[in-house]
């Protein structure tokens, strides 16, 4: 079938469900449906209950009339903190009087003691202007109830930093400036140029289209055992530039759980490098490994200043260099980010945080090495029930919202974009494993996520039971769009998790292994979760060969090792007990993955313009795991429109669970299938590995699937 034609019948069926409104745009035949989701910081009508009609601003009240329990509880005493303001007045006023005697605070700080002090529920108006934080502001149990809302119609912003000013020209062309003495003495991890992150010298330098292929170097053969390819590699000899102080250098590098994989990236401190073998020697971790081919670079020594945009921290001198990529940058705000953290929640119940942008902080958070909790967060609860983090603008840092072991919080309506590591984190303490429960996910917009740890997700979630995660757009992602499960095992599980009508698009840009929407059963158990409504597109892969070169993008085998592997959706570590209904996947690798499961059960989805296999099975993850309540895996009243000659509507590989592990049940194909179309291992058709419709029937794997007319206006088309 056509392209055109194949996009029509994806069209049709869209239309004849009932939701075109929501999820298709039928302008260009050529073109799948794509979302037109409301961007984040849109109003959920659910919430009409606890807002109103529309978030709430610096009076108490919704932007509209109407009142709602969370908008109600913002009342009381009232504060305002201004960029005109001073700490030593009352703070009771929006703006100085005229005899400039008193007037609003300066920080936040100084109004939340001053509600402390008032010893009733209060609220924060924060109006709008640019605050510069060193330190995080800090929230406990007296705060029960704050609200810290921006005033209305306008937008504080708060930075992770302070402004760099007095930049002076030097005689080779760059530029120069102390630090301010507040982090004169800090370790800045970031440089923000009108908002604009610019990159630490590196080698190489970062390519200047942005071509995710480009601007590293790859790993040697190691000489030593593989496994200690945790605190080490090795260099091609040519490769690296002489170093004079090898200790202040970052490797930024990927790697994963196991040598060889390309999961994932970190930041690893380099301690040494060996120049008689070739070694570069770093700070490590046991969750993280590198082989040959891991592809790298090196950042922060002075030697890699050479490009424009780049920077560089004379930590003796306490001065940051700078090579400027714009004529007019004398006049540019320069903001050196170092702080991860904004606010941080600790037992604070029931607060309420609205209308502020945080921006330009220390890119930390997402890496294996100390940070295996997931940590940081520019907005991070910590056994904080009941809290309301909404209409917020979060751009720029290392993670965007964390949220440990808390229950019933909020988290909609906020843009969340360019973090480092990941969106929004949901879920427990490392150690202690206490859940977070009830938690909403909802209409938030989060893109470009990822950007300097790639094991990342927009929203990721482990040890959180009836979370809900709505209506939010992701795009543009370095692995994840919607990832969670248990990782650890039963320590940190996750039951009744609801993930509904949101837009993924662009997931896996980066690695060798990811997707869209993931859920992770190390928990060995039913999660009873379900995976529905949603819309992706466009889901890729990204992995190198050891001599640097790169596989095609959207490229899959399902009979070559190692291969990069990407999903839309897909279920991994024996994650079982999971529906998978009535979701729209279009132009990705593979559409539906499970690995490992049992009791899983994949319904009325809509599949077309692959370039993988529609169903990937596999049993690997949990090939000799078969529980007493496991039912095999079904695939049933699905969709799928293949386009490839080549195209796969289904790959099993279960040498493990054999013919009981999956079966086939009223699938609708569109397409040029053939007698290669279906590949089940081991080799329980007639025909062997590979097979056709009518042989995978005759196996007894599929009752009542059929391959439909081309023509979508025929009314056999539906099933």
């Amino acid at each position: 079938m056509s392209r055109h034609l194949a996009a029509a019948a994806l069209v049709c069926i869209l239309l004849h469900s009932g939701r075109s409104d929501a999820w298709a745009d039928t302008a260009g035949a050529t073109e799948a449906v794509s979302a037109t989701v409301t961007p984040g910081r849109s109003f959920p009508p659910e919430l009409a209950p606890e807002f109103g009609k529309g978030w709430p601003c610096g009076d108490g009240s919704p932007s509209s009339t109407a009142q709602g329990s969370i908008a109600q509880k913002a009342t009381g005493a009232v504060f305002h903190v201004s960029t005109e303001g001073r700490d030593d007045w009352s703070g009771r006023l929006a703006k100085p009087n005229d005899a400039g005697s008193d007037g609003p605070f300066a920080s936040i700080e100084a109004a939340r003691d001053a509600v402390r002090t008032a010893a009733v529920p209060g609220r924060i108006v924060v109006a709008g202007g640019d605050y510069y934080l060193t330190q995080p502001v800090l929230f406990n149990a007296e705060d029960r109830g704050l609200a810290i809302v921006a005033a209305c119609g306008e937008r504080p912003v708060l930075h992770g930093g302070t402004l760099v000013e007095g930049w002076t020209k030097t005689d080779q062309g760059r530029w120069t400036a102390a630090l301010p003495p507040s982090i004169r003495d800090s370790n800045v991890t970031a440089l923000f140029v009108d908002g604009d992150a610019r990159p630490l010298a590196r080698y190489p330098d970062a390519p200047t289209a942005g071509d995710p292929r480009k601007g590293w170097l790859f790993a040697a053969k190691p000489t030593a055992d593989q496994w200690q390819g945790n605190t080490e590699f090795r260099y091609h000899r040519e490769d690296l530039p002489k170093i004079e102080e090898p200790k202040r250098v970052v490797a930024h590098i990927l790697g994963g759980f196991s040598p060889g994989s390309q999961w994932g990236s970190d930041t690893l401190p380099v301690t040494a490098i060996d120049t008689t073998t070739d070694t570069v020697h770093t700070e490590g971790t046991g969750y993280f490994f590198t082989a040959e081919g891991s592809r790298y670079f090196l950042a922060g020594a002075q030697e890699f200043l050479t490009a424009p945009g780049e920077w560089w921290q004379d930590r003796d001198a306490g001065r940051i260099d700078y090579i400027a990529d714009d004529p007019t940058f004398p006049r540019a705000k320069v903001i050196a980010g170092v702080l991860p953290t904004f606010f941080r929640l600790q037992g604070a119940d029931q607060m309420l945080i609205a209308g502020l942008e945080l921006r330009d902080g220390a890119p930390l958070g997402s890496g294996k090495l100390g940070t295996d909790t997931r940590g940081f967060g520019a907005i991070r609860l910590e056994q904080a029930n009941g809290v309301a983090v909404v209409d917020n603008v979060i751009e720029n840092v290392g993670v965007g919202i964390h949220v440990s072991e808390s229950a019933d919080v909020l988290i909609a309506g906020n843009e969340i974009s360019h973090i480092a590591g990941t969106g929004i984190y949901i879920g427990t303490e490392y150690g202690r494993f206490g859940k977070s429960i009830g938690a909403r996910v909802l209409s938030n917009h989060i893109h470009d996520i990822g950007t300097v740890y790639f094991e990342s997700a927009g929203i990721f979630f482990q040890a959180a039971d009836t979370i809900r995660i709505a209506d939010n757009l992701i795009e543009d992602l370095s692995q994840f769009g919607i990832a969670g499960g248990s990782i650890w095992g039963s320590d940190d599980s996750v039951h009744d998790a609801v993930i509904e009508d949101n837009a993924v698009h662009r997931a896996n840009q980066q690695t060798a292994d990811g997707g869209a929407i993931k859920l992770m059963g190390m928990q060995a158990d039913s999660l009873d979760s379900i995976i529905r409504r949603n819309l992706v597109t466009d889901t890729d892969q990204l992995m190198n060969r050891a001599d640097g070169t790169f596989w095609p993008a959207r490229y899959e085998s399902t009979s070559e090792w190692p291969t990069p592997i990407s999903w839309a959706i897909y279920l991994d570590g024996k994650a079982s007990g999971v529906l998978i209904e009535d979701n729209t996947l279009s132009r990705n690798v593979s559409a539906i993955g499970i690995n490992g499961g049992w009791s899983n059960v994949v319904r009325g989805n809509r599949i077309s313009d692959g370039f993988g296999s529609a169903f990937r099975i596999d049993d690997g993850s949990g090939r000799d795991w078969r529980p007493d309540w496991a039912e095999p895996n079904r695939i049933e009243d699905n969709s799928v429109t293949l386009t490839a000659e080549d195209g796969l509507a289904a790959s099993v590989y279960a040498p493990g669970h054999g013919a009981s592990y999956v079966h086939f049940v009223r699938n609708h194909y569109f397409g040029p299938l053939d007698s290669h179309s279906f590949q089940y291992q081991p080799n329980v058709m007639a025909s062997g590995q590979f097979g056709s419709l009518a042989d995978l029937q005759s196996a007894g794997l599929d009752e009542g699937s059929s391959i439909m007319p081309a023509d979508p206006a025929s009314p056999e088309v539906l099933p």
